[in-house]
């Protein structure tokens, strides 16, 4: 029998663009970093400049936000410029990129700063990742920046680390399924004198940085976030090459997760806690909705407003979405992991006095399959925090909260 040789790391990637891409769509380019400040627009414009003089290519400019750094502005020079689209609304002029014009004039590479920004009211989209994509959508590859923080999956992670609720996220698989992500890595204390001389913001918008966003606890948690997302976006790949062409046991088990919605403050949380599980073990993830007789449970109930939005986040996400009717939702569950052979389960932890029966009538119908329950926790943005904790050791210790783990003998 011929021994197979292993592929090293960068022939399995090679083979990986080789085989996923469609020629026909655009290559989107994401400069990736861990806080504003770290160099994301220099190394994009950089980049793109090398790839205009040294290979020819036509490179445009459909929205590059400056912050007013000259070193960054000087870089400017020679790109030809598609006028943005300014727009007022409520007194305050926006700048968006003129999609129409890019898609008309048919570049070979568009630069497009800030991917996870809200459009202004009226555009066609109401983000910018959608642009982006209907320009890749025709054949223009995209170069666009991002930073950690905006992850749809981390928004709750972020939060309990700086206190901050980050308001415009972009879903998780744009950034998997990017051709190319590019990390912009800065040492810390680099990045924080860069915020001391002025040169990422200026005057009271640099001591709220300070005092908020850019303590050394933070910036150290979101550095170490920004490694194992470009990581755990290898790592899926590389994972789907091997299933794709049958380089993996294929009697090993495959990991399924099924994560149950609820009509709950946490929902949405839920949804994103159980995706990060489902990216750790590179599993196939489910969300299942039980539709009981209870009043609040139905989906189309406006008053249940909860299960809508963790529904949405699950979309967001790529996350496949099922509601089924039953009588007892515990039990529901359990049939329909049994009957799928899902491998691990995330649910929401009742309340007091609340179906506190449901999760022992779960882990009794459920033998052979892992259960997570989500403790979940209040939202902790509209208050500073009242002790001096070291940041580090209180997210290790929240991320410890949000889940506790059952493992059912197998």
């Amino acid at each position: 029998m011929d021994e197979y040789f292993r592929p090293q790391p960068e022939e399995f990637l090679r083979r990986i663009s080789e085989d996923y891409r469609d020629e026909k769509r655009g290559r989107l380019t994401i400069f990736f970093g861990y806080a504003p400040g770290v160099g994301k627009t220099y190394s994009m414009l950089y980049d793109a400049a090398m790839r205009k003089k040294d290979e020819g290519r036509d490179v445009v400019i459909g929205y590059v936000e400056l912050h007013k750094r000259p070193e960054t502005e000087a870089l400017l020079e020679g790109f030809e410029k598609i006028p943005p689209i300014m727009r007022e609304y409520n007194g305050i002029a926006l700048v968006e990129p003129d999609v129409s014009a890019i898609m008309k004039r048919k570049p070979d590479i568009v630069l497009i700063d800030e991917l996870a920004h809200t459009n202004a009211p009226g555009m066609k989209n109401q983000k910018r990742y959608q642009d982006v994509d209907d320009l890749l959508d025709i054949g223009i590859n995209v170069y666009t920046t991002l930073n950690v923080q905006h992850l749809e999956s981390l928004k709750d992670i972020v939060q309990q680390i700086t206190d901050i609720r980050v308001q415009e996220n972009v879903p998780d698989p744009v950034f998997i399924l990017a051709d190319e992500v590019k990390l912009i890595d800065l040492p810390i204390d680099d990045l924080m004198k860069r915020l001391h001389d002025g040169k990422i913001y200026t005057g009271d918008m640099a001591v709220k940085a300070l005092d908020r966003f850019f303590k050394p606890g933070n910036l150290l948690a979101l550095r170490q976030m920004a490694l194992k997302q470009v990581a755990f976006r290898i790592d899926k790949q590389i994972a789907g090459y091997l299933r794709t062409h049958n380089l993996v046991d294929k009697h090993q088990p495959l990991e399924k997760v099924l994560v149950c919605i609820s009509a709950s403050p946490h929902a949405e949380k839920i949804v994103r806690a159980a995706y990060r599980v489902a990216i750790e073990f590179d599993a196939e993830i489910t969300a299942l909705h039980i539709e009981t007789d209870e009043p609040g449970d139905y989906i189309g109930n406006e008053v249940n407003s909860e299960v809508k939005s963790a529904f949405d986040v699950a979309n967001k996400l790529n996350i496949k979405t099922i509601t089924l009717h039953g009588k007892d939702f515990a039990v529901q569950i359990a049939h329909y992991a049994r009957m799928n052979k899902f491998t691990k389960i995330v649910v929401g932890k009742p309340k007091e006095g609340n179906r506190l029966e449901s999760v022992d009538t779960l882990l009794s119908h459920t033998k052979g399959i892992d259960v997570y329950i989500f403790a979940g926790q209040e939202d902790s943005s509209e208050e500073p925090r009242k002790d001096a904790r070291d940041p580090i050791n209180e997210m290790i210790s929240r991320i410890k909260q949000l889940n506790r783990i059952i493992r059912m003998p197998k």
